[in-house]
């Protein structure tokens, strides 16, 4: 075995504009660019490198700002001659601290990587004193590629040249294209995880075509996107600190790294557990998210991950919806209430609905509406407009009035059964969708016109009579809206069986038996035609499909 030579070779990365001599120390750079000096301390098989005492110093500081720290090393051994042979070119990585013993964190074999270079992360543990330095233990030589203070990360990284393996401070062992990733010792690096459970860190998976994970048995299916990553919270996980596997179609993931949340997610309104800043997660998620995980007492905020401005809001039951938007539905959709601001006496006993799905400028009448006529907004509702502002859905002018701003709003209820949450939440996202996109707002209203018109009759009469909707038909932006969500709310092979049981439904059959016996003369076919056009163009364009607007489940 080669035996470490006297000067260790190093090598910056041109990005930082540093360069350094054979003999010269190494340049540890921290992502503002502040160079940190390191002294080198070479023997035959250890190489300690020690901070000075400004190094240590603006460590402590990148601690203070920083949800977790991490020392990066970008290292090669270039004089590896037999790669893959058992026990060869082996390396030890760990922190150096004042007294304390060196203790290896992570190791491996050079000779894996024998052609590229090899980055290492490995995670400071929190609360711990600042590392004094760090060593490397090897009886090759290597050259150190570029050093850096890094928030913590956790997991591998194979989308470049240079894979990247990072842990935790129980550290691990190197294992070139491994198909997991280890989190068990995530909560020894995040400050978050043991302050609010309902804050954890996420991970951000890189992958090109569908794939399955499992994490401690929960398993899930993540289908492509257009980003090529998804970023999951491990608050939407049962055990989130375990190990992650990929089960199926390993070859297509590229990285797997669970990094810190953004610490803005503990925004609360003054003096309450109302919470402000959406957490962004795939409605796939949502469906399954812990109410023990929530940040809020009565309700969670999300933002759909893929639609910037559709903020989710899932409560805790329906008195508690009711509140939130009972009096906007009236005010919105309801015909016969449109327009109005209903009081509490006036709503008492009527039924909202148990979703919901409002654009900005309806949001902006009412609550402007409201300004004007000072009528007295209940608690939720104020709370509402105070999340709608801070998100930027509503827009407040210096004169006080309020004016509608980008975006849109769903929500469903923890009170539903789950096969309703799952429906429910795919009706009220097609709307975000309509509300926000132009392009989709045009091929429904292209679609809608080709259902012939019998079966338009039908629908439309359904929307009149049912005593839960009673929607304002008057209205053609509603109508094509509703259409749209309530062909796309299930999935193609089940929308015909779902019309016909509409059309079989007593009031279907008392108020509007010739529509409806139409329906069910002709199978409902209309509704399937529509809907296959409407599934064709939702999956091409992303990925979705009628019934599921996740690509996680």
């Amino acid at each position: 075995m080669v035996k470490i030579k006297r000067h260790i070779y190093l090598v910056f990365s041109v990005l930082f504009f540093f360069s350094c001599t054979k003999n010269s120390a190494v340049v540890l750079e921290i992502p503002d660019c502040t160079p940190l000096q390191l002294s080198s301390k070479s023997s035959a098989e250890t190489t300690q490198f020690n901070f000075s005492a400004e190094q240590k110093k603006n460590i402590q500081k990148f601690i203070e700002n920083n949800d977790g720290t991490a020392l990066r090393l970008t290292l090669s051994c270039p004089s590896v001659k037999n790669p893959g042979t058992p026990g060869s070119s082996k390396f030890e990585i760990g922190f150096l601290f004042d007294g304390a013993k060196e203790t290896a964190l992570v190791s491996g074999l050079f000779a894996d990587f024998q052609s590229t270079a090899v980055s290492v992360t490995f995670c400071l543990e929190k609360g711990s004193q600042p590392p004094t330095g760090f060593f490397i233990k090897t009886k090759e030589s290597f050259s150190i590629q570029n050093a850096a203070i890094v928030p913590a990360v956790i997991g591998f990284d194979f989308s470049t040249s240079t894979p990247m393996f990072a842990f935790a401070p129980n550290g691990g062992i190197i294992t070139p294209k491994s198909a997991k990733a280890d989190f068990s010792g995530a909560s020894l690096v995040f400050d978050s995880v043991t302050t609010y459970s309902s804050i954890m860190p996420e991970m951000e998976i890189t992958y090109s075509d569908k794939i399955r994970i499992s994490v401690s048995g929960e398993q899930f299916t993540i289908r492509p996107s257009e980003k090529k990553s998804i970023t999951i919270p491990f608050s939407a996980f049962k055990s989130p600190f375990s190990t992650v596997t990929v089960i199926e179609n390993e070859a297509a993931v590229s990285s797997i790294l669970a990094h810190a949340s953004d610490r803005t997610l503990l925004s609360f309104f003054k003096n309450t557990r109302s919470v402000a800043k959406p957490i962004k997660a795939d409605p796939g998620l949502i469906l399954k998210w812990r109410q023990s995980n929530w940040r809020g007492n009565d309700y969670e905020l999300f933002q759909w991950d893929r639609f910037p401005g559709i903020l989710i809001f899932d409560i805790a039951d329906y008195k508690t919806q009711d509140a939130f938007f009972r009096r906007m539905a009236y005010f919105v959709e309801k015909a016969g209430y449109k327009g109005r601001l209903l009081s509490d006496s006036e709503l008492e006993g009527k039924h909202g609905y148990n979703a919901h799905d409002y654009k900005p400028d309806d949001m902006a009448r009412f609550f402007e509406k409201a300004r004007k006529e000072q009528f007295p907004l209940n608690e939720k509702e104020e709370l509402l407009k105070q999340i709608l502002l801070f998100n930027g859905l509503l827009t407040l002018s210096a004169d006080g009035s309020i004016a509608a701003g980008k975006g849109a709003v769903i929500s469903i209820s923890q009170e539903s059964p789950e096969y309703l949450r799952r429906q429910l939440i795919a009706h009220e996202g097609w709307h975000g969708i309509y509300f926000t996109d132009d392009d989709f707002r045009n091929i429904v209203a292209s679609i809608y016109y080709t259902l012939d018109s019998n079966t338009r009759k039908y629908l439309i009469r359904y929307f009149q009579v049912t005593p839960s909707l009673n929607y304002d038909t008057t209205d053609e932006y509603l109508l094509k809206n509703e259409f749209m969500a309530y062909l796309l709310q299930q999935s193609v092979n089940s929308t015909g069986d779902y019309f016909l049981k509409m059309a079989k439904r007593e009031h279907s059959q008392q108020l509007a038996k010739e529509e409806a016996d139409y329906v069910i003369s002709t199978d409902a076919n209309g509704f399937t035609s529509a809907a296959t056009l409407l599934d064709d163009y939702v999956n091409q364009r992303w990925g979705l499909n009628g019934g599921r607007i996740w690509l996680i489940n």
